[in-house]
């Protein structure tokens, strides 16, 4: 870890340190905050934390007549007194999800026609929108939200967080990995003299050498998102191995020496498994002695793997089909389904229920290899709840995150399926028989009842899952 972010460890938002009751922002909390980002890209891009005190400035030394202005608020403006920010040509942006600070007032007057008071505080990146907005910040309740399009809805029922939790959870995934910092030279291009006078491109490395990140597009710079961290994939595999464990000990089943890999070598070869989060997780994942890994879910076998839908469509290393982790018996028309950004080269009438890794498109402005969709042959009705506590209508939307206040939409991880199941069992609402977890596809249905919607809610937030 760096040491910008090291040094804000008593600030970041913990179930021990949670966000403060005050009449305004925390101003001091997220000055430190905002800070620890903006110092941790300049120095990941090969600066010195002694140029970033010389070339950046105090925000409101920079825009002094904002301390008068009757528009924002005393705690808005001591947060102003205290974030650092650089000359508006400077070629370092402030995180992969804003480029900095704008601070412009009262431009949502249609989701507050009463009393706006949001101000649009980080402006977001013209190649994550059609008309930036950014970060909103309401100063009537000093909470925020990532609202990216200005053309995109925007309701004071949104799931509004206080802007600590956001700048935490940005934190955390620079920490994890998911949002890395690049050198200046990553896929760089400029043109040197050599000594016959001819001007040559001299090309600098494509990925990052300490992270393999490479760098999507240069109005983001020097920041960049990977599909997948190895922290991803490790949390991943340790929650497996804990589930495995949970079930076999209730089957009654004796210790041994595990296995490795769900699914042959050859099989995996076979039907082309891209290199990548899901090529690693059937390789390394434990190999369990039961068939349903949940209810209605079985795991992946040798023999059918290859008849799975989308693997035959796999031609590029850029945008993924899903892909068929744990297959049910059950299927449903095409037209009840949509898959994200990805469009079947070769539709299918039906397509099986099941627990699916997601399309991921990689050099999309959040791509998730380990993004899941769970695939149901029934539709929720509304007492099952996405993250943001908005109904999971539909087949495929129980445990999705719904609104997301922290960052551009995307799929829930892996790690949300795998933490229910560890949980439903543990709690005695699933329970395991011969074959594994039992009660088959129908036992999903609980999430849609009042009594039993929790055990199949997801929460964001700091510390959790984003």
């Amino acid at each position: 870890m760096s040491r910008p972010l090291e040094d804000v460890e008593q600030y970041l938002v913990t179930p021990v340190n949670p966000p403060r009751d005050l009449d305004g922002m925390d101003y001091e909390r997220c000055a430190a905050l905002h800070n620890a980002i903006y110092e941790h890209g300049w120095i990941g891009s090969g600066r010195t934390a002694a140029d970033f005190l010389a070339e950046s400035r105090l925000w409101l030394d920079s825009h002094p007549a904002a301390a008068d202005d009757p528009g924002c608020h005393a705690s808005l403006i001591e947060f102003l007194r205290r974030a650092r920010t650089l000359p508006s040509n400077h070629e370092i942006q402030f995180a992969y999800q804003a480029w900095g600070l704008d601070v412009s007032l009262g431009e949502h007057d249609y989701a507050f026609p009463d009393d706006d008071q949001t101000v649009t505080l980080y402006q977001s990146y013209m190649s994550q929108c059609s008309k930036p907005d950014g970060l909103v910040y309401d100063q009537g309740t000093h909470r925020a939200i990532i609202h990216l399009d200005i053309t995109d809805e925007l309701t004071p029922e949104q799931p509004w967080v206080p802007l600590e939790c956001i700048l935490t959870v940005w934190i955390e995934m620079i920490r994890r990995g998911k949002v890395v910092a690049l050198p200046a030279n990553v896929g760089s291009e400029k043109y040197e003299k050599s000594e016959d006078g001819i001007f040559r491109m001299i090309k600098g490395p494509t990925t990052d050498p300490a992270t393999g990140a490479k760098r999507l597009t240069g109005d983001t710079n020097p920041w960049t998102i990977v599909p997948w961290a190895p922290q991803d994939l490790a949390d991943a595999l340790e929650l497996w191995d804990e589930l495995v464990q949970t079930v076999e000990t209730k089957m009654g089943l004796e210790d041994h020496q595990p296995e490795s890999g769900l699914l042959q070598q050859e099989t995996l070869s076979r039907v082309r498994t891209p290199e990548g989060f899901a090529l690693k997780f059937l390789m390394q994942a434990r190999l369990p002695r039961f068939k349903h890994i949940a209810p209605g879910l079985e795991l992946p076998q040798d023999v059918n793997f290859d008849q799975s839908p989308f693997l035959d469509e796999i031609s590029d290393d850029i945008n993924l089909p899903p892909i068929l982790l744990f297959r049910s018996d059950t299927d449903l028309p095409a037209n009840q389904l949509s898959w994200s950004r990805y469009r079947p080269s070769t539709p299918r009438l039906r397509y099986p229920c099941g627990l699916y890794l997601d399309s991921c498109d990689r050099e999309y402005a959040y791509p998730q290899e380990d993004g899941i969709k769970l695939v149901l042959p029934f539709e929720l009705e509304g007492e099952a709840k996405q993250s943001d506590l908005s109904p999971a209508h539909g087949h495929e939307n129980l445990l999705q995150s719904g609104l997301d206040p922290y960052n551009i939409g995307h799929a829930a991880p892996f790690q949300a399926f795998l933490e229910t199941a560890i949980a439903n069992i543990d709690k005695g609402h699933w329970s395991v028989d011969a074959e594994g977890v039992a009660g088959g596809i129908e036992k999903w249905r609980d999430a849609d009842t009042e009594e039993n919607w929790r055990n199949y809610f997801i929460e964001h937030g700091p510390g959790g899952l984003w």
